[in-house]
């Protein structure tokens, strides 16, 4: 015994240090065992983190559904939903869910319904703002859940192309993603990556490419494959570029990579693993793939170096991977790519200097020198683009064309459009015409790639200039919309009396592109009530629920505005029986 503490005390003092100690030890997720997986079934995987995708990261998995009709979501843990955001594009339905014992939030998106008392609240939100569209943010004692609870029934909607859960776990101070693969939410995976072809680049001071060489990888029965001859560069220094996927048991989807390293003789040069990635950075995929090989073949080769401006938070430990090529030195490269499970694939080969260089093009006395990392402002008649000192990657010598545009305004050709931004370039343009009648009909427009139609990239005034910001260069000029978007029946009839919905088809003339232009606002009401009606900006198509209805005659009305105003009606009666 304790002197000075009877045995009672001592048990008492036992239990109080126990209880004690397991409050100041917080839950561990990293454990594997804190969070539950957010669906009942061995899940497999179509997407996963920080693949690469058209115009940004992944920022989740994607989990395919099971062979059952429903599919439900579940809460990985206790928490309360911070948000609940529905979109015609984009996460379609989505909910967060913040774990505050941990630091962390799970997102679920492309959900098909929300559970009932969910789904109650948002559509009381959605009938006052008169909006399909809304972006809910309780506070923590609105809608707590328990660990298991379920969120919804996996979906497809939003910007989605087969039913799944797109599921995050983010850290709930910076928002920033994590691969969830850390918490032990994985799949069953034996399968090494794949390479399907090799480009060396022969680069110039920039690191603009002046030369390259693809080689196709022929599958290999192991881990490793090498090449036998050394390649030739043509210049003073080069690139490596790979073509490459993985995938994960029972899924024939391509999938990411999750780590990279890259030896030249012995020495790492180049390497990264996918952990986690940042909301702000998502656009700097531009800047990782050959930009110019995505938009012209639809093929995608990740980078093996670093341009100067490429700051990406998960190649910040990495060397910028750019290779001296020696005229009498083999450089015998190695790459190692490898998914979570560490399964893994191995190229060696080398490079030599060629005889015979590539002679570099001329400096265009007309070009302007924009260089990474300095702010820069260029102006020319009616244009005017403000660099920040971040909108780069690297160094490039502008090129400005202009022309007359259909609509009498000037039109300017800005660069290279294979060149990637890393941040919008602020783009500013003054009408041509003095006596504008309606301001609100103005817009920027880029012509598209191929030189047919165009995209809006809207704009807003000030003192007299239309601004916007620029995400990609190329042709752009400021045009006038007056043409209201359009609504086509597709599923309507006067006698309802069968049916549970409408469906209608709305468009806008013109697709829209960027954080300066607004999408098309929707409204459906019935005999003047305000009628919750799901649109997808995917499919185009617009439904309207006819349920609790009383039988008779009724009136509908849907209105579609585009970004510059232009507004369409379809007014129609129909009749309903019980």
């Amino acid at each position: 015994m304790i002197r000075g503490f009877s045995a009672v005390s001592v048990i008492v003092l036992l239990f109080f240090f126990r209880g004690f100690s397991q409050q100041q030890s917080p839950p561990n997720p990293l454990d594997g065992k804190y969070f539950r997986s957010p669906v009942d079934f061995p899940f497999r995987l179509s997407g996963n983190f920080c693949e690469l995708r058209e115009t940004h990261f992944h920022s989740g998995i994607d989990i395919k559904p099971s062979g059952h009709r429903d599919n439900p979501i579940y809460s990985i843990a206790d928490g309360y939903v911070s948000r609940i955001k529905i979109s015609a594009g984009g996460y379609g339905i989505a909910v967060y869910v913040d774990h505050p014992e941990t630091g962390y939030t799970s997102v679920y998106a492309h959900l098909e319904n929300l559970n009932e008392h969910f789904d109650f609240v948002v559509r009381q939100i959605q009938i006052a703002q008169e909006s399909y569209e809304v972006d809910f943010l309780p506070s923590p004692d609105v809608l707590p859940v328990k660990k298991g609870d379920i969120i919804g029934e996996m979906g497809n909607t939003g910007y989605s192309f087969g039913t799944h859960l797109h599921f995050e776990i983010r850290d709930t101070k910076s928002e920033n993603p994590i691969n969830p693969f850390h918490f032990g939410l994985k799949t069953e995976d034996n399968i090494p990556p794949s390479l399907v072809s090799l480009s060396v680049h022969g680069l110039d001071p920039d690191l603009h490419k002046i030369w390259e060489q693809n080689i196709g990888l022929a599958t290999s029965e192991g881990n490793a494959i090498h090449i036998a001859s050394p390649i030739k560069v043509p210049a003073w220094r080069a690139g490596i570029a790979l073509q490459m996927y993985d995938r994960t048991n029972g899924s024939h989807n391509k999938q990411g990579i999750y780590g990279l390293r890259m030896y030249v003789d012995d020495s790492l040069v180049y390497s990264y693993h996918m952990d986690k990635i940042s909301f702000d950075q998502a656009r700097y995929i531009t800047g990782f793939y050959d930009n110019k090989i995505k938009k012209t073949n639809r093929a995608t080769y990740s980078l093996c170096y670093k341009y100067p401006g490429n700051d990406l938070e998960f190649l910040a430990h990495a060397s910028d991977g750019i290779i001296p090529v020696y005229a009498e030195q083999e450089r015998k490269i190695k790459i190692v790519v490898e998914d979570f499970n560490q399964n893994h694939k191995t190229l060696t080969f080398s490079l030599l200097r060629a005889d015979h260089m590539v002679e570099q093009a001329a400096k265009d006395s007309t070009s302007t020198l924009v260089k990474v990392g300095e702010p820069a402002i260029i102006s020319e008649n009616t244009l005017l683009l403000s660099f920040e000192k971040n909108s780069l990657f690297r160094n490039i010598r502008l090129k400005i064309k202009s022309d007359i545009s259909s609509s009498n305004e000037t039109k300017y050709t800005i660069h290279d459009q294979y060149e990637p931004i890393k941040k919008p370039i602020a783009l500013s343009l003054k009408p041509e015409k003095t006596n504008i009648t309606d301001m609100n009909k103005a817009i920027i427009v880029r012509t598209n790639a191929n030189g047919r139609g165009k995209t809006n990239y809207g704009g807003t005034w000030k003192d007299g200039v239309l601004n916007t910001g620029m995400i990609e260069f190329g042709t752009y000029f400021i045009d006038y919309d007056t043409i209201a978007p359009t609504i086509k029946r597709v599923d309507f009839s006067a006698n309802a009396s069968r049916k549970t919905k409408f469906r209608f088809e709305l468009e806008e003339n013109l697709p829209t592109r960027g954080q300066f232009v607004n999408d098309m606002k929707i409204k459906v009401w019935i005999d003047g009530n305000f009628i919750v009606s799901p649109y997808s900006s995917k499919t185009k198509i617009l439904e309207i629920p006819l349920t609790d209805l009383y039988s008779g005659d009724h009136s509908l009305k849907i209105e579609a505005k585009d970004h510059s105003g232009n507004t369409s009606y379809f007014n129609a009666t129909f009749t309903t029986s019980k």
